[in-house]
Order: C-alpha cells, then structure tokens, then sequence
C-alpha cells in the first residue's frame, strides 16, 4: 500500500490550473500503478489543492483519509469551500481529528507534521516560496524534505499564488 499526502495553496491562479491538474492528476495514476492500486490520499481538504487533489484522488479510486486540524475546522470555510469539505469528508474513509480546540497556526503545522509522519510521499500544489504563516505549505515540504520524505512538487514556473 502506498500512502500520498498532499500540501498545497488554497488559491490556485487561473493561469497555474491547467498545469497543475495535469501534472497532478499524472502524479496521482503513475503512484496509483506502482501501488498496483492499493493507495491512499492524506488530506486537510482545505480550499484549493487540498480538494482539488481529494477529488481527483477519490475519481481514481485511492481511499482518502481526512485529516482535520481542529474541532470547528468548518468554521474556516466560505459558502462554496464549506460545500466542497462537506462532500469529501462524508466520502472520506477515515477521519483524524487532531486534538485542538480552534483552528489556529499551531493545528495547521500539526496537522501538515502528521501528514508528513503518516504518508510515503508528498504531493506539493506550491510555488517554492516560504509558507506565508505556521503551518503553510512551504513549512509542511521543508519538514518532508528534513525527514527524509521524497516530495514531488507541481508548479509552473514563474507564476505566484
């Protein structure tokens, strides 16, 4: 069994979309094929990568364990966010609740420490630049890459989130 974490920012620009879901979706079938389709996705399903990377994921059949920082997670979602988190949390097949009261930096560092811990490898939706506060995705990679995870990183050149 093969276990895909995946990171990566909530706002991904239109210009970045279609290199992103190709090289994703890519990424996703040839660790699909090695597993000899035995995989799962660890995911926070934030707004974003997160879903977008889920409901590919679940589309080709890896299970999908939930990752949630914190109790009232929901409560950081918009209206369209909310919907999209709702529908992959009820189809996850597990679900990891870490043990904090609110969302906060420290529940999203922890959550991404654990998605690190817990998988293989990580999938990166980034643009390479430092994590924008605690726990962002340019936080979560550096720790993979100090712990010895391979990272795979999807970006196109020269774009910014």
């Amino acid at each position: 069994m093969m276990i895909i974490a995946v990171t990566g920012h909530q706002r991904i620009p239109e210009e970045a979309l279609p290199f992103v879901c190709a090289g994703m979706r890519s990424y996703l079938v040839s660790r699909l094929e090695t597993s000899q389709s035995d995989a799962t996705l660890i995911s926070c399903l934030a707004t974003g990568a997160d879903q977008l990377v889920a409901s590919t994921a679940l589309e080709l059949g890896y299970r999908l364990r939930a990752m949630i920082p914190s109790r009232h997670y929901d409560s950081t979602f918009d209206v369209d966010g909310l919907s999209g988190y709702r529908s992959l949390l009820a189809r996850a097949d597990e679900t990891v609740t870490l043990d904090f009261d609110r969302p906060c930096e420290e529940a999203y560092m922890a959550a991404g420490l654990r998605l690190v811990d817990d998988c293989d490898e990580l999938l990166a939706l980034w643009d390479g630049y430092p994590a924008a506060g605690l726990g962002g995705t340019g936080d979560v990679v550096a720790y993979a890459r100090q712990s010895g995870r391979p990272v795979h990183v999807v970006w196109p050149t020269g774009v910014r989130h």
